[in-house]
């Protein structure tokens, strides 16, 4: 018999309150990686000069994570469907991982917003709020939304890649090209990837309850999405602008 520490299946009740300390203290701590990325960016850079230690440190991260497919199978976590294929941080915690060790690095950077863009909706809307603190289903969310949204940035940090607007602006299209899809998926399905469906907990504390309603949530999740990431991207901008003036008078 496992331990209920590795159960991943939610409770009947809100265990962690939605904008309470410890979901504000998840949510300050994503944020305060994007500066501390940036100061960091010398010692980034020696870090993904190695290969051989990236790779360590992404099979480290998928052997975290298959444990977790292993404990949602043990445990008969449901609906299970809804975890994958379709689920967007599930599969982008395997494939940033999978295009690391295959050093593709065009696939990071093109899929770089999706990362920051999941992994920041993942904190401002949580789904652990019904997990138990501190149990192995609350620190595999807290590690897998923080790898998604760290892991690109870095990259893009660490690798010195300068910002391709035109290829932010594609990347973005894709993205809400695809939600639109899983919207009609789950129309027709009648599942939740995403937080799309019509029995969605999507709330944004800053507009009307009836905008994260089906079906405007379709268009809100699309607005509010492309609005933050350009947020983060004129963070990364003004950085390198800095950083590019700097070096000019060193």
């Amino acid at each position: 018999m496992m331990p209920d520490f590795f159960n991943p299946n939610e409770h009947a009740d809100i265990i962690i309150p939605m904008y309470g300390s410890l979901h504000m203290l998840t949510l300050v701590i994503l944020l305060a990686f994007i500066p501390l990325l940036i100061l960091l960016r010398e010692p980034l850079k020696g870090l993904c000069a190695s290969q051989k230690t990236l790779n360590r440190i992404m099979v480290g991260y998928l052997a975290f994570d298959l444990f977790y497919w292993v404990m949602i199978w043990h445990f008969q976590y449901m609906p299970l469907y809804e975890r994958f294929p379709f689920h967007l941080c599930a599969s982008l915690s395997l494939l940033l991982p999978v295009s690391v060790l295959l050093k593709r690095y065009d696939i990071i950077r093109f899929f770089t917003p999706w990362g920051l863009a999941a992994g920041f909706i993942a904190f401002v809307n949580p789904g652990y709020v019904r997990d138990l603190p501190w149990s192995f289903a609350f620190i595999h969310y807290l590690v897998r939304h923080y790898f998604i949204f760290i892991l690109p940035l870095a990259l893009y940090i660490g690798k010195g890649y300068s910002l391709n607007y035109r290829l932010f602006r594609r990347s973005m299209t894709a993205l809400a090209l695809y939600a639109s899809f899983i919207f009609c998926v789950n129309w027709a399905t009648g599942s939740n990837y995403f937080h799309l469906g019509k029995y969605n907990p999507l709330a944004i504390p800053f507009l009307p309850d009836s905008l994260t309603a089906w079906p405007l949530v379709l268009p809100t999740f699309i607005t509010v999405g492309v609005v933050l990431i350009h947020v983060i991207y004129l963070i990364i901008a003004l950085s390198e602008k800095r950083f590019r003036k700097t070096g000019e008078h060193s």
